[in-house]
């Protein structure tokens, strides 16, 4: 989602080197090895290559030319889920892949522009598969999903469409300063819509119960420090595309990046959500953590809480919590391992349908097969105090599940 103007840079670099009289083929000597490249796998090399031509001559020259960044990504799993659904759907997994499926997972065309002085800039997302549909937000404002519209019922979504503007120092005598306004996903959370750009391939009960995917509404933002950054602004309200009670929802971020090891952030979202009605608010704070006590280790923390009033029958309130842990290790360039423990509590069942506690363990194995291509596995186990909430079969339902799955990721960013 971050996008930096690489061609001034690439020029500087270019400018030094030839100040100091080093030929060019210098920063081609020095320039970083494709890790994927010269091990038992050499057959593939020819696949490598190809890659680099296509973005050699289609995804530099367009950045190049008009300092917009095209990226492209097509993800594809299956899952086999040991209590064998009728349904096919995998309970209680949010956008993952239904059970011994063959439907597309994901596929995303993405153009992302850095503002330049007075000149906006923009991102958009464009989604299609099932985990776009599963992330949809609500487009019509009627509060409920692939009800009434016919957008809301497909396999293609809107996941970004904004515009930014670094605000310039001309213009307020200080630097900083930055605007975004439009559809974007939220600020909550530990991981994002995109499969491969988190460490396990299934989402995780915060990410899908505990807290939003997209808004719609405009931030501002201002770097305190090289270390601090804020975030602040007004949202239409959860998942919702246009409002659907006349009240805005207020949204902010704080994060501190307290070294090379640790960065903090704090979120949190306030306001009316439900469907008509503007007295009721919803609340939820987000804290998260990501730390890196050694150069191949990532452990990433999430703790989330919320509540709403007058949500159970009408006048009664509810929360919930959780907390995740992540832990990535990256054996080699090109193999790495993610272990994620999780506990989520949803009291009055207000999120998942059944008052409950849910626990979950997730085992994901990735190796990257080209800079481009790779492939991983993942094996999960969840679990509820409730005792009849997965579905097993044609009829049971089950405290626990148990689902394998692979995996296979191809993506130009």
């Amino acid at each position: 989602m971050r996008t930096r103007n690489w061609m001034v840079r690439l020029l500087s670099v270019a400018a030094l080197t030839l100040a100091l009289g080093e030929p060019a083929a210098r920063a081609e000597e020095e320039a970083p090895s494709d890790p994927t490249r010269g091990g038992w796998d050499g057959f593939l090399d020819p696949l490598r290559a190809g890659e680099d031509w296509l973005v050699d001559h289609s995804q530099k020259p367009l950045e190049e030319r008009t300092k917009i960044h095209a990226g492209f990504g097509i993800d594809k799993s299956w899952m086999w889920n040991f209590n064998d659904p009728a349904s096919g759907i995998n309970s209680l997994h949010s956008l993952d892949p239904d059970h011994d499926s063959a439907s597309l997972d994901f596929a995303q065309l993405s153009l992302l522009r850095p503002s330049d002085g007075f000149i906006p800039g923009f991102g958009l997302k464009l989604d299609a598969g099932r985990i776009a549909k599963r992330s949809k937000a609500d487009w019509d404002g009627d509060g409920v999903l692939a009800v009434g519209d016919t957008f809301e019922k497909n396999d293609f979504d809107v996941q970004e469409a904004y515009l930014t503007l670094d605000v310039p120092k001309e213009l307020l005598g200080f630097e900083g300063l930055s605007l975004k306004g439009g559809k974007f996903v939220t600020l909550l959370g530990a991981e994002v819509i995109e499969p491969w750009a988190n460490y396990n391939f299934s989402r995780s009960f915060l990410f899908g119960f505990a807290i939003p995917f997209t808004h719609v509404g405009g931030l501002v933002s201002y770097k305190v420090t090289d270390n601090v950054s804020l975030t602040g602004g007004v949202i239409e309200g959860w998942d919702i595309a246009h409002d659907n009670n006349n009240a805005p929802s207020g949204i902010a971020n704080v994060t501190w990046i307290l070294s090379d090891v640790a960065t903090l952030a704090a979120n949190g979202i306030y306001g009316p959500e439900q469907t008509g009605r503007n007295g009721p608010k919803r609340g939820i704070v987000d804290l998260v953590a990501t730390v890196k006590p050694l150069d191949r280790l990532t452990l990433l923390l999430n703790y989330d809480y919320g509540h709403e009033s007058d949500i159970v029958g009408g006048t009664r309130p509810a929360h919930w919590q959780g907390f995740a842990a992540v832990a990535n290790y990256d054996w080699t360039d090109r193999f790495s391992t993610a272990f994620r423990g999780e506990w989520f509590e949803d009291a009055q069942g207000i999120r998942t349908g059944v008052g409950q506690t849910l626990w979950e363990t997730t085992l994901d194995a990735k190796y990257r097969i080209t800079q481009h291509l790779y492939g991983r596995l993942e094996f999960r186990h969840d679990e509820s105090n409730k005792g009849d909430v997965f579905a097993a079969g044609d009829t049971k339902l089950l405290a626990g599940q148990d689902i394998v799955g692979f995996e296979f990721g191809y993506l130009f960013n």
